[in-house]
């Protein structure tokens, strides 16, 4: 997914590579959408420094920019929202047409959930627990096969007897 920020620059989703992103469709004109962002802006402000990013891809229409511009600062939204997102985009990411929509989008670059709808805050939560609960396993099991292979590697220190 390739959209453009609040400034114009190109954003691409494949950059997040590595992070845990939570990618919610929305627009301007949905009731629905305005009222999960402060539960968005929460989880942003909860998880950021665990490597999970809230992004906010907006389905206004590109002249209606200065909308989505005027909305982010009323609202004190605290991750980036892209715009051009359209139903096509939606579609590939397996969400209807309607907005809401919500992708949990794992470190691998899988897609580990799909909402359709308001996203419950207490439900993505657990989400978000259970992948950073999985990413640890998995970092720890790797560290132990890094230690275990670093000592096969380095000689014995036995002392030999003096004779």
């Amino acid at each position: 997914l390739t959209l453009q920020d609040l400034f114009g620059a190109e954003q691409r989703l494949s950059a997040l590579k590595g992070r845990i992103v939570v990618l919610n469709f929305w627009a301007t004109y949905c009731v629905p959408c305005r009222k999960e962002m402060p539960d968005l802006a929460a989880i942003q402000n909860e998880y950021a420094a665990l490597g999970v990013q809230v992004i906010g891809a907006s389905a206004d229409e590109a002249e209606d920019r200065a909308k989505v511009l005027q909305f982010v600062k009323e609202t004190k939204i605290n991750f980036p929202i892209w715009t051009g997102a359209t139903t096509a985009d939606m579609m590939r990411f397996g969400l209807g047409g309607a907005l809401p929509g919500t992708v949990i989008i794992g470190r691998d670059g899988r897609i580990a959930r799909i909402i359709s709808g308001i996203v419950n805050q207490a439900d993505l939560k657990k989400q978000i627990e259970a992948m950073l609960a999985t990413a640890e396993k998995t970092a720890a099991k790797e560290r132990k096969r890094e230690q275990t292979a670093s000592v096969k590697e380095k000689p014995s220190e036995a002392s030999s007897v003096p004779s």
